[in-house]
């Protein structure tokens, strides 16, 4: 029942964004299923002639023809060439300075050898048929892969959905019990973190056991972060028959549902000692979409997170969506009350959230909030495409007077991340909009010109200069999320097909309960 619905959705959504050349492609691919046309089109007939007088006037005529399996060819001619560098200079290591030839040390990981490159790439490689490159991950992964030593403080979302969810995505691929049992012993190490008066995880937890470190760590964390570890440890109890995991996350709803909200908002940091918010500030953040993915990886019995979902976008389309008198549609952040009209690069993954959204459930109004995704991906476009080189700055901001001009701040660098590559894919497959192609294919093109190195990728400095200083940095996400968006951006439907898998907040993927056969439940 839940594939049905799903696709029906999607094809609501997929005809209602759709501009006269696409739905001709649409009619003809439909004359094959005779028996879906006459479904969907009881439930939609009235829609589609409101969307089509609406529409016509939106044509866009694309001319430029882009082979999907060559593209793809070089997609993972990039992987290999990101990854080769990694393994021949840095094995082992977390994260790859390309152009120095040495190891990254400001990353997220650490500094121990937690081998995050190669954990981050494993279900990348999967997809891109890289056998040999899995092969050796893996055999790594069985000897060296351990936290039993880490005595660092590390952030409780990275050691989630960066190491632990490509565990648990390995291991619903292949069932190889080597990736469960890697799951259960990053998850283990994280649970010192919910030992809080509140239960809410503290933001930073250290993995070896027996540390008395934590107990001096900062009690304020990030609805961002600790909101959005759901999915990967739902998954842990169901496939171990452990409820110990889920039993952290539920508490984390439940706790913070009873937190006096801001219009509708979650703010962006919660006080694990008191039970508070730490502040009124919002923004739009991955809590929100993990309440989507939660309710999708259920396979629609979760009806806690998709009310959850359905108020909390409402209060965002309310609060945090702009739409200027030059129709541009962004998502900022509220301070003290007010809009700053500022947007970050990382916001661009609403996108994705709106649309994603407005196909999977059965919101009212869904055809507004798929407008303000598609319009939320414009802008992320635009702030690219707009610049000299074509790849977009960290933060943006807008002008008072138009709100339509993309202004330069400070934050101009580029670090390789997924989140434009991600709202491009999710619209791609629910529209078939040929258009999210063509831009990923200019990111993929603007990547190759000015982050590309001969022993891997790296991010810039500036966007705004078309000889832009190189940041040396390739990190693990490169490989794990934005160039895997990429391929399968290019790659056909059923390759992860959006009905049986749900993403995680660092692009990996985990199967949805119900209808996908590789959903490895305990018994």
């Amino acid at each position: 029942m839940y594939f049905f619905h799903f696709a029906v959705r999607r094809a609501h959504f997929k005809w209602y964004t759709a501009n006269t050349a696409s739905r001709i492609g649409i009619i003809l691919t439909g004359i094959l299923s005779v028996g879906v046309i006459a479904i969907t089109y009881i439930q939609c007939r009235a829609l589609i002639r409101q969307a089509f007088q609406e529409n016509l006037a939106n044509e866009v005529i694309l001319t430029e023809e882009i082979n999907p399996a060559e593209v793809r060819v070089k997609i993972k001619e990039m992987m290999l060439h990101a990854w080769r560098n990694y393994a021949r200079v840095v094995w082992g290591t977390n994260e790859f300075r390309p152009i120095s030839r040495r190891v990254h040390g400001g990353s997220d990981f650490g500094s121990y050898k937690l081998g995050a490159t190669i954990i981050e790439s494993l279900d990348t490689l999967y997809i891109m048929g890289l056998e040999k490159e899995l092969k050796r991950s893996r055999d790594w992964i069985e000897k060296s892969f351990s936290l039993d030593r880490v005595d660092e403080p590390l952030p409780v979302i990275v050691l989630t959905s960066r190491l632990l969810c490509p565990m648990l995505t390995l291991y619903s691929l292949t069932g190889d019990l080597l990736y469960k049992d890697k799951a259960v012993h990053i998850a283990d190490r994280i649970l010192s973190a919910f030992d809080t008066p509140t239960g809410i995880p503290r933001r930073l937890v250290v993995p070896k056991k027996g540390s008395t470190l934590s107990r001096y760590l900062d009690d304020v964390s990030r609805t961002s972060e600790f909101g959005a570890l759901y999915l990967e440890f739902f998954y842990l109890s169901e496939i171990t028959g452990d409820s110990v995991y889920l039993d952290q996350v539920d508490g984390i709803r439940q706790r913070i549902e009873e937190a006096t909200k801001v219009k509708g908002l979650y703010p962006n940091a919660f006080c694990t000692k008191y039970g508070t918010w730490e502040n009124h500030n919002c923004s739009v953040n991955r809590y929100y979409d993990t309440l989507l993915k939660s309710w999708m990886q259920s396979g629609e019995t979760d009806s806690q997170s998709e009310d959850l979902f359905e108020d909390a976008l409402l209060a965002v389309a309310q609060n945090l969506v702009v739409i200027n008198d030059e129709d541009v549609t962004y998502v900022t952040e509220m301070r003290d009350g007010f809009l700053s009209h500022r947007m970050k690069q990382s916001d661009c993954f609403a996108g994705a959230l709106f649309a994603l959204g407005a196909a999977a459930t059965s919101m009212e109004h869904w055809e507004k909030y798929s407008e303000i995704g598609i319009g939320i991906a414009d802008t992320c476009h635009d702030m690219f495409w707009e610049s000299p080189t074509g790849l977009g700055p960290d933060t943006f901001a807008f002008t008072k007077k138009s709100q339509k001009e993309i202004l330069p701040l400070q934050r101009n660098f580029y670090m390789l991340q997924p989140e434009v590559a991600e709202s491009y894919f999710i619209l791609w497959r629910l529209t078939h909009d040929e258009k999210y192609r063509l831009r990923g294919f200019e990111l993929l093109l603007a990547i190759e010109k000015y982050c590309r190195t001969p022993n891997g990728y790296t991010g810039i400095m500036d966007v705004n200069n078309s000889s832009p200083e190189p940041d040396d940095v390739q990190r693990s996400f490169f490989l794990g999320a934005t160039l895997k968006y990429l391929f399968l951006l290019f790659s056909d439907d059923d390759v992860i097909p959006l009905e049986k898998w749900v993403f995680n907040s660092a692009g990996h993927f985990l199967p949805v309960k119900g209808v996908n056969s590789l959903y490895r439940q305990y018994n």
